[in-house]
């Protein structure tokens, strides 16, 4: 039974055109996920299927008493209640319901009322409240909290808490709720390898259905059993897992490929007959059947090209030595150390990948040796001459600017068609430079602002999370170009699958 149904949908964003009446339905109990290349309207549809936003034509239908729940990649969550007010809000119902069975026991214990009567509503009460689960809360809030690093968080305010921590606090309250259908954009940009985990077993197992927009291929291969690809305004259902998908997904592009050279060579032998017999008395009437079987031909779109092509290059400035970094015996955190002495030598060329849960200390270390905190303690040297690149997982960017103003404000001596290119190298092309920045999709952002780092020359890059958000071809390109870069690289990243091959050795922190 479908829940959730969209029919003929079509959206236009500005002047992009994001869907040709696409149609698009989610089952009772489907496991689904939604790919495609940054910039196809993923975000967009979730909203449109959720009610955030209405598509410029067509309908979406949601099943009567049918409940959503809805995670965007850009969540503001701004409140004063403590985090752990937050989620048991979750059940309120509940706790309401306990108050009702201990003013039912106070009253028979003074003897207002029928005592039989009203132990006997109280028990009721009880039973429905073990039913629901009422008497394993603590345990189940705990475990969810405790799986996505929550736990030393409940007495914060919402208010208190970073992006990151927030992103995390609604998708909790929302793993919580338990609704019949999970709308989730981009859920694991904030969650470390261990913490995906986690999330990833939970919807394995989750009875109820889910649509879930990710590019991280990884956990889309662990959740899903429908695969919608969303690509140049069309929209295919693969019903089967993720490798599936990746199989017949090929087979489909070089079947239509085909197809469209076949009705290509139909169309261009059925002109020619059509032009050298349509002013022959004899054959007229011939060539006016062939033109109209022509007019009833439904002809098929030229072949997407593929996805945007993404080309980052990260210049390298100069040798330095053979140790452009040594750290030793460093304390690194705010009031108190958050690990234990750190030690390491990293050597030119080297990259390394800084692992460990949310909260350990990774983008700590990176602010330390940025110098934006002081160490507590132990010291570390840079090699005169070290000139650092660095891409900030959530960098504080003024959103109302362009791609195009971003990187003239970075670069003002560029002119304007160097702006362009360097822009169209990270994969903003045409009227997406021009844009405000959110207008865009999270990989579009991130491109724009990768593309910061492709003009001025480096010797030392730093990259805290950079693959969240980016579609696997833009992947692919920062993969080349970190693997081509020439300096030491430190990469802080939760993808085991893009820093595998890549890096020379791992710090994990724990």
């Amino acid at each position: 039974m479908a829940l959730i149904e969209g029919k003929g949908l079509c959206f236009n964003y500005s002047d992009k055109e994001l869907y040709r009446n696409i149609d698009i339905k989610i089952n009772q109990g489907e496991h689904c996920v939604l790919v495609g290349p940054n910039g196809a309207g993923k975000s967009t549809l979730l909203k449109i299927l959720c009610g955030e936003n209405r598509p410029d034509r067509g309908t979406v239908a949601i099943e009567p008493h049918v409940t959503i729940s809805y995670l965007d990649q850009r969540l503001e969550v701004k409140d004063e209640q403590s985090l752990e007010t937050y989620l048991y809000g979750v059940y309120a119902p509940l706790f309401e319901k306990e108050k009702q069975i201990n003013s039912l026991y106070e009253k028979a214990a003074a003897g207002e009322g029928d005592y039989e009567a009203l132990l006997e509503k109280a028990e009721r009460l009880r039973i429905e409240l073990e039913n629901r689960g009422f008497y394993a809360l603590e345990e189940k809030v705990g475990r969810i909290s405790n799986d996505l690093g929550l736990t030393e968080k409940m007495d914060s305010l919402l208010s208190e808490l970073s992006s990151g921590q927030r992103e995390k606090a609604y998708l909790a309250k929302m793993l919580l709720e338990e609704k019949d259908v999970l709308f989730m954009d981009e859920p694991t940009n904030f969650l470390d390898a261990q913490q995906v985990d986690s999330l990833s077993a939970f919807l394995r197992s989750y009875p109820k259905a889910f649509l879930i927009v990710s590019h991280d291929e990884s956990f889309l291969k662990k959740i899903s059993d429908v695969v919608f690809s969303l690509k140049g305004g069309k929209i295919t259902r693969y019903k089967g897992g993720y490798d599936h998908y990746l199989e017949q997904s090929v087979l489909d592009e070089e079947q239509y490929a085909k197809n469209y050279e076949a009705q290509q060579r139909y169309i261009k032998k059925e002109e020619a007959f059509i032009a050298s017999h349509i002013v022959r008395a004899t054959s007229a009437k011939a060539a006016k059947s062939h033109r109209n079987r022509l007019k009833a031909l439904e002809i098929l779109e030229a072949p997407e090209k593929g996805d945007v092509e993404v080309d980052f290059r990260f210049p390298f400035s100069h040798n330095v030595g053979d140790k452009p970094l040594i750290v030793e015996n460093l304390l690194i955190g705010y009031d108190h150390p958050l690990l234990q002495p750190l030690s390491f030598i990293l050597k030119k060329g080297e990259k390394v990948a800084v692992l460990g849960h949310n909260g350990v200390g990774k983008s700590t270390l990176v602010k330390t040796l940025l110098g934006e905190i002081p160490p507590l303690g132990g010291n570390f040297d840079f090699l005169p001459g070290v000139e650092i690149g660095y891409y900030a997982q959530d960098a504080a960017v003024d959103r109302n600017l362009s791609p195009y103003d971003l990187v003239r404000r970075e670069y003002p001596e560029l002119t304007k068609t160097e702006i362009r290119t360097l822009l169209g190298s990270s994969g903003i092309k045409k009227e997406l430079a021009l844009r405000p920045l959110r207008e865009l999709s999270g990989g579009e952002e991130s491109k724009a602002r990768l593309a910061l780092l492709m003009k001025r020359k480096h010797n030392f890059l730093i990259f805290d999370e950079p693959t969240n958000h980016l579609d696997q071809k833009a992947k692919e390109s920062l993969f080349r170009a970190i693997e081509d870069f020439e300096g030491p690289v430190i990469l802080v990243s939760h993808e085991r699958d893009f820093y595998e091959g890549l890096v020379d050795y791992e710090l994990s922190f724990s």
